[in-house]
């Protein structure tokens, strides 16, 4: 569970970016997004199987479940900013 709580600790954290120019930012921040969407897809998918497999008690996995897909509507929607910035 510590694992779970760094990487998406690490995952908040990493949209934090500095670049040269406006332009190059917006690029760094996308790509940012996309491996943040990507990687917490992932781990809903390994808490799924968690639960199915019992690995993790289904009312903690579930738990899990629902904050990352928090998680992921919040990356989401600031993708869809970021985009609309230009």
């Amino acid at each position: 569970m510590k694992k779970i709580k760094l990487t998406v600790a690490s995952i908040l954290l990493s949209g934090i970016c500095f670049a040269q120019s406006q332009t190059e930012k917006v690029i760094i921040e996308r790509v940012d997004h996309l491996e943040i969407i990507n990687t917490v897809e992932s781990m809903i998918k390994w808490m799924n199987s968690d639960i199915d497999n019992l690995v993790i008690d289904q009312k903690t996995g579930e738990e899990y479940v629902d904050n990352l897909k928090d998680v992921l509507f919040r990356v989401k929607n600031r993708t869809i900013l970021i985009e609309n910035e230009d």
